[in-house]
């Protein structure tokens, strides 16, 4: 079986010159192979089905048997490449923090160090009993950050 490393050097490769790019690589010890791609425009199924087909062609079932899964990283798959925040600009997302908060609100803007979410806030307002909602953003580093998932709003 090929690396990692090789496999995932193939699959780059295929994806040249199109508007697909990988979001995560998965190959375990039993020869299961988990692609999972995306694109700023979304995905469908005709290209999960293109990519398996090339990429099955690329390796050699003949030395060492395989199973290929190519999937789309959908909704609700873990942010793992900058082009998943570039493509969840102004949607909804749950960010996890490693001290175990989760604040949930707007994706505004992403950076080398990290991501600016707009949510809401209740403040206390003198002179109010009722504290008030207040939109805020918040900037928060890729340091602090868990997890990020795009959330389906309906």
């Amino acid at each position: 079986m090929k690396s990692t490393e090789e496999i995932k050097d193939i699959i780059e490769t295929i994806l040249q010159g199109t508007d697909l790019f990988l979001v995560d690589l998965k190959v375990s010890s039993e020869n299961s192979i988990e692609v999972y791609i995306d694109s700023l425009k979304g995905i469908n199924v005709d290209s999960c089905v293109t990519l398996s087909k090339q990429l099955d062609a690329k390796l050699d079932r003949d030395v060492e048997d395989f199973e290929l899964t190519v999937s789309s990283a959908g909704i609700g798959y873990p942010f793992k490449v900058p082009q998943q925040y570039e493509k969840n600009l102004g949607n909804q997302v749950e960010v996890k923090l490693q001290n175990g908060e989760k604040l949930q609100g707007i994706l505004k803007s992403h950076s080398n160090t990290g991501i600016v979410i707009e949510c809401e806030e209740k403040v206390a307002v003198e002179g109010k009993k009722k504290k008030s909602v207040v939109k805020v953003e918040k900037e928060i580093h890729f340091t602090d950050i868990k997890e990020v998932k795009d959330i389906v709003v309906f």
